[in-house]
């Protein structure tokens, strides 16, 4: 059955939380049936749950409601295509440099330098041209695929502002509507921490369950807080979406066992107290070793299978 514009347009506010240029998405929503997408992806061998869960939440919903686009997560491949965008941007390489230099012409040394997020390893006044140039090779990337819509990470947004303000600078048509998505917290006590050599910060797709219940252990989680509150986020943007329900067991003697169906009720109780903070994070556990089982089990056999090829061809 053909999904109205409206619909698919709901399927996008379900899943960006700010978009750019939605008055000019919702037009494009109406004038075709099936835009194309690209989602921007920074693989790394250590990929968390954002990337490898987030990501397939996302991506399905936008190929039900008609849009063109990781397996093991349950990702439906049947209408995604996965591109090297470095491949890609070869392709395209004569309409790609020269954008990245017209860029640059845009936008002064100062500008740009603004982009670099971690200007510590270079000291004061001692940023590589590297840096300088690569928020230029960012927008011409964003801008010379043949995307209707992109849809990005919050962490993204200068970059994605930035290429609204070149095409609203060089008066551009036909620009491609981006939509930016929640970022998981950090799960350590204090917000602001950022030492990426701690793996306590985030969960990753390989987490066995020791590593994983150890992790939310020490999580944050204020009893009766449910605003800046790690787990809760988990909760929302990753167990609702895909179990569509958490079941929490509660403590013997404190109340009956729950299944919410709604993340609004599972606030309710919590900032009221009926719910225990120690009761969250087990059924955060329970059901977060649920979807990574699946994963890892694939991942093993995915390998098994690897092994055994090698070992015949060797043979």
């Amino acid at each position: 059955m053909k999904t109205s514009s409206h619909d698919r347009f709901a399927v996008l506010r379900s899943i960006g939380e700010e978009f750019i240029y939605e008055d000019e998405l919702r037009l494009l929503l109406k004038r075709k049936s099936a835009p194309i997408c690209y989602v921007w992806f920074e693989p790394s061998p250590m990929m968390d749950v954002e990337q490898g869960i987030m990501k397939t939440i996302y991506v399905n919903k936008m190929v039900k409601a008609g849009f063109t686009m990781w397996k093991a997560a349950g990702m439906d491949l049947g209408r995604v295509q996965l591109v090297w965008l470095s491949d890609e941007l070869n392709h395209h390489s004569v309409d790609y440099w020269p954008l990245a230099v017209e860029v640059s012409r845009k936008y002064t040394m100062n500008i740009m330098a603004g982009f670099c997020w971690n200007k510590a390893p270079y000291g004061p006044q001692r940023l590589p041209a590297g840096e300088i140039f690569y928020p230029c090779m960012q927008v011409a990337a964003i801008l010379c695929q043949k995307a209707d819509i992109w849809l990005f990470s919050m962490d993204h947004r200068d970059i994605t502002m930035l290429a609204r303000d070149y095409c609203e600078a060089i008066n551009r048509e036909n620009e491609p509507a981006i939509m930016l998505h929640n970022m998981l917290p950090n799960l350590l006590e204090d917000p602001d921490f950022q030492d990426l050599r701690d793996p306590g910060r985030t969960i990753f797709m390989h987490d066995e369950e020791d590593d994983l219940n150890r992790k939310i252990w020490r999580a944050l989680c204020p009893p009766k807080v449910a605003t800046c509150n790690p787990c809760l986020d988990y909760i929302k943007y990753v167990l609702f979406p895909w179990f569509g329900k958490l079941e929490v067991v509660q403590k013997e003697g404190n109340a009956d066992n729950k299944t919410y169906t709604n993340m609004e009720e599972l606030v309710v109780d919590y900032e009221s107290g009926s719910l225990d903070s120690t009761d969250v994070k087990r059924a955060f556990q329970k059901a977060m070793n649920r979807i990574l089982q699946v994963t890892i089990t694939f991942s093993k056999n995915c390998t098994q299978s690897y092994v055994v090829t090698c070992a015949s061809i060797t043979c």
